[in-house]
């Protein structure tokens, strides 16, 4: 069952990614055209490594994305220290997306060259490449801290590895890569190579969750309740026993319901108190923000659970203000894990509501015709262990966070001790 094409994978990383900031995504996607084409004239990878590294490629300045009012690429890499995002760029992709260990490369593509010695890396060459491509795009961006016109003859195998740049020489005079680059063609053949791409079912899903955990740049919260809806909405899902398509659905939809938080200004999102009548308006675009991009991009079932998770029964909710006869059962159990993940998690302006007040609640809207009574009943009946369950899943999501951080730290220290 898939509910994403291979080759709408890297389109919907570029809608999301480019409304946090669309100057990012641009840098990462010439940055890994250029990495594809001078790895194709290399002649050496496959067609699946070639399309796995330039996702790496297109990714490689994920960490940049932490960065509030980042104008110009090249100049914030060239004046200030590349290393913070570096790292938690390498970390995020390590640990939330499915590259894995091949993130060791976005580690390491500012080094210096002739410092790789004091680093161990199956990755040595790609790493090259994609240092070098990642300097060719920040030379032509620079406006404010330039790169000097001679960088390139001063500094080869000295900050870049002068075979990487012979390399990048023969692609250019292969494919016209820097024409192509000036005249945009390069976006239209950058989608040509990713329509080729056959990603498994796990690969594409590791990717649509490392989405999800991006809105940790914007908000540590929203990415919690995200994962205990999607927890809970399975839960839920499996107690009614619904089929096993249909779980499926409510996975993807649970998972991706708040991704056009993103574009979500982040005083509203991080509020210390109730949101006022525009702020609440503000807020609610998130659900037609979610739909837009996911629209023509996921399946159909998956798109219509996320976007319909603040529909009510009774026709008062929103966006489109469905009623009964509209909504789903899987639509209707996601609506109540949302509703039950809200009430149950922490928030800059609550703490957790105690179990009573929750049930209280719950039990009141499922009254009042808002949501689906069997699916609340079905709750009171399992409250407790549907919980428990949640806090033993929790625990791990928080000991990935304290790893990534703990490791940012030491990672830190020992390129204190690399570079000068």
């Amino acid at each position: 069952m898939s509910i994403i094409k291979s080759q709408n994978v890297n389109e919907i990383i570029r809608k999301t990614l480019g409304i946090i900031n669309p100057k990012i995504i641009v840098h990462g996607e010439i940055v890994g055209y250029m990495l594809y084409k001078m790895l194709e004239c290399d002649g050496r990878y496959s067609e699946q490594e070639l399309l796995d590294y330039t996702m790496l490629g297109i990714l490689h300045d994920i960490g940049l994305y932490r960065e509030d009012g980042l104008s110009n690429v090249a100049d914030f890499e060239t004046a200030g220290s590349p290393w913070p995002h570096s790292i938690y760029g390498f970390l995020f992709l390590k640990y939330l997306s499915p590259i894995g260990d091949q993130a060791e490369v976005v580690l390491y593509h500012h080094l210096d060259y002739n410092r790789y010695g004091m680093v161990k890396s199956k990755y040595a060459h790609i790493t090259e490449c994609l240092a070098l491509a990642d300097k060719m795009d920040n030379f032509m961006r620079c406006k404010h801290t330039k790169i000097k016109d001679d960088y390139f003859s001063q500094y080869r195998n000295i900050r870049f590895s002068g075979n990487a740049l012979d390399l990048f020489h023969r692609a250019e005079k292969e494919y016209g890569i820097m024409a192509k680059l000036a005249s945009g063609e390069y976006r239209n053949e950058l989608d040509e190579i990713m329509s080729h791409s056959v990603f498994s079912e796990k690969y594409k899903r590791g990717f649509l969750e490392m989405l999800v955990y991006s809105i940790d740049f914007r908000s540590e919260h929203t990415v919690v309740h995200t994962m205990s809806t999607v927890h809970f909405a399975m839960q839920l899902g499996r107690l009614m026993k619904v089929g096993a398509k249909d779980l499926h659905n409510m996975y993807y939809g649970a998972l991706l319901h708040d991704l056009g938080k993103v574009a979500i200004p982040l005083d509203i999102l991080e509020s210390p108190g109730r949101l006022g009548e525009e702020e609440m308006r503000v807020m609610r675009a998130h659900v037609r923000i979610t739909e837009m991009i996911l629209s023509d991009l996921v399946d159909e079932d998956v798109l219509q659970i996320a976007a319909r998770h603040h529909e009510k029964l009774d026709g008062t909710g929103y966006h489109r203000g469905l009623s009964e006869k509209d909504l789903t059962l899987p639509q209707q159990i996601v609506a109540v894990a949302d509703m039950l993940s809200a009430l149950y998690g922490k928030r800059s302006y609550k703490d957790s509501f105690d179990s009573s007040k929750i049930k209280s609640i719950l039990q009141e809207d499922a009254e009042k015709h808002k949501i689906s009574k069997p699916t609340v009943d079905c709750l009171m009946e399992h409250y407790d262990a549907v919980v428990k369950e949640y806090e033993e899943q929790k625990d791990e999501t928080i000991g990935l966070y304290l790893r990534i951080k703990q490791q940012y730290e030491e990672i830190g220290k020992k390129l204190e001790e690399i570079v000068p």
